[in-house]
């Protein structure tokens, strides 16, 4: 993942160190969600709680660069693409005002399950019954986010469609580990401080020691699950495509 250097993008300056609230430090939000699948591609991001220590508590892990192409060593909630055809169902319920009933599909859940198992190490103790959730909420939203550095310098980007997942642990939080292929390291953080994060980009604000990984959180799939646990909406900005 390279640090954004000094310059401007989509019209806002970015910073050679890091960003700050008043940038978007490398992705944004779109408002309305009317962009064909084909061109903003399906990604499932889960909003992962527990209720620990008489708060709520929110998943979090940095991307190891060994197992992830795009987005390494940044501070991500689990995340995984999409088939355009799984996707286009879900996008058409959540359209049709039916986000509710989008979120207790059984390929939703699927979809859940699969991330807990390939991303979160968490295979066995599903098969052992050790794991039990429930998917609260789906919800989608469209967005652009940088993902390198082309040959002239120039940013590279990718459109998405980020759908979030609100999925709530009932049993098994102590089944998740550490660290995994995915993300290294994955830690609990409280929600205020995970909302507060997203403002500031500085996974400092986390209290987990993130920041001795990577010094800033500016990725879609945080942003989307800011949103889903009451984080400000008009983050989203207006967009002609």
């Amino acid at each position: 993942m390279m640090v954004p250097r000094e310059g401007f993008l989509f019209g806002l300056r970015l910073s050679p160190l890091r960003p700050d609230a008043r940038t978007w430090g490398g992705a944004k939000l779109l408002s309305r969600l009317h962009r064909p699948l084909g061109l903003y591609q399906p990604v499932l991001a889960l909003t992962v709680l527990r209720h620990a220590q008489s708060r709520p508590e929110i998943l979090v892990g940095v991307r190891d660069p060994k197992a992830n192409k795009y987005h390494q060593n940044v501070a991500s909630v689990p995340t995984r693409r999409v088939q355009p055809a799984v996707a286009k169902n879900w996008l058409w319920q959540i359209r049709a005002y039916r986000s509710a009933s989008a979120a207790k599909r059984a390929d939703v859940r699927d979809e859940v399950a699969n991330i807990f198992s390939r991303k979160l190490g968490l295979a066995d103790a599903q098969e052992r019954g050790d794991i039990s959730f429930e998917v609260e909420a789906l919800a989608a939203f469209q967005g652009i986010s940088v993902v390198g550095e082309l040959s002239d310098g120039q940013p590279a980007i990718e459109r998405l469609t980020m759908f979030n997942a609100v999925v709530r642990l009932n049993k098994g939080d102590e089944f998740v580990p550490r660290q995994t292929a995915s993300y290294r390291p994955l830690v609990w953080g409280a929600i205020d401080d995970f909302i507060e994060m997203n403002k500031t980009r500085d996974t400092g604000r986390l209290n987990v020691g993130l920041e001795d990984y990577f010094s800033c959180a500016y990725g879609l799939c945080l942003q989307t699950s800011a949103v889903m646990i009451g984080g400000d909406p008009s983050q989203c900005v207006p967009d002609n495509g």
